[in-house]
């Protein structure tokens, strides 16, 4: 018989209904225990979702129950404290929400605790799962469009650490989340914007190299080109554009199209929750695992980083701190 995994959510907001939707329709987990310091949240979600077990302590909750995984859903500047007390107490797998962290010091407190515990941690990137996106890493990786030689993505509306995060984890995937040389990029912020209680910018444009030279760019913000984690990847025999505003979630043309745009074949898709299960009893990465979060959290800071210094910021970066919070400690205000 499958192993049936008991399942905690650590808050009970809008999107923790996102998760317990993945949770109610995977054969093999049962939500058990929920957790969040606001009553009513607790109560209502509880009520939807049928969970006895209800607490407004998440550390008591963790003490008490016997959880399999654990959901994390709170505000950004709480995920690494609790990812890194959810892997102390023998849970098997950590779904929390993106951006991973406020910034990079707490991105590795958490890829460490879980390292240190055998907890495989996956950061919430869930658009990694959209068919399109799967369909278009494949197609990069079999040679469809030649070599890969740009990719740019474009993310209207939102900051970098709210809606961009996806854009910019996109093209990482696209491009078989290889590793970054370097990054130059610029901010604007107008007046004191906040997003989910972290420092937020207006507008933001970031350039990369890729270590084998492949070239990124992604710009993000209220003023940018049309679209949403719309994305071209350009090849040396052909391209592929997804999300285009008003047209497919995938097109691509190449000399077998003859430069004609196709929309080819989806394949099947499966959720963050099932790809979770799979991580832990195949024991192998998440396809958003916390390293391919950290990966993308340290290029939105490089950004942030580039705009502070006013030049290119090679990778892995050394400051651990968000630069978009120096700066605003410097007197950027």
């Amino acid at each position: 018989m499958d192993k049936q995994y008991n399942v905690a959510v650590i808050g009970c907001g809008g999107i923790s209904h996102m998760h317990a939707g993945w949770y109610v329709h995977e054969p093999r987990t049962t939500i058990t225990a929920i957790a969040d310091l606001d009553e009513g949240r607790l109560e209502g979600f509880g009520e939807k979702y049928e969970v006895e077990k209800r607490y407004t302590d998440y550390i008591e909750m963790l003490k008490t129950e016997d959880i399999d995984l654990v959901s994390v859903c709170t505000r950004p500047k709480h995920h690494a404290p609790i990812v890194v007390e959810a892997s102390k107490h023998d849970v098997k797998g950590i779904l929390s929400e993106k951006p991973m962290a406020e910034n990079l010091g707490q991105g590795k407190a958490m890829l460490e605790a879980c390292a240190q515990n055998d907890v495989k941690l996956a950061i919430d990137h869930q658009v990694r799962f959209s068919t399109p996106y799967q369909k278009a890493t494949q197609m990069i990786a079999d040679g469809a469009i030649g070599d890969l030689f740009r990719i740019h993505g474009i993310c209207g509306g939102g900051d970098l650490k709210d809606n961009a995060t996806h854009t910019v984890d996109l093209m990482l995937y696209l491009h078989g989340d290889k590793p970054v040389s370097w990054v130059i990029g610029q901010i604007e912020r107008i007046g004191t914007p906040t997003k989910y209680d972290l420092h937020s910018e207006d507008f933001a444009i970031g350039y990369f190299k890729f270590e084998d030279n492949v070239r990124g760019i992604i710009e993000s913000g209220n003023d940018t080109a049309p679209g949403y984690h719309h994305i071209y990847c350009y090849g040396t025999e052909g391209e592929i554009e997804l999300a285009a505003p008003g047209g497919p979630g995938i097109r691509y043309r190449n000399q077998e199209t003859g430069g004609a745009w196709e929309s080819p074949e989806l394949p099947s898709g499966v959720t963050p929750v099932h790809d979770l299960i799979a991580a832990i009893e195949e024991d192998r990465e998440h396809r958003s695992s916390g390293q391919c979060g950290y990966a993308t959290l340290e290029l939105l800071m490089a950004i942030y980083e580039s705009s502070r210094k006013r030049q290119r910021v090679r990778l892995p970066m050394e400051e651990m701190e968000s630069p978009l919070t120096l700066m605003i400690e410097d007197g950027w205000v």
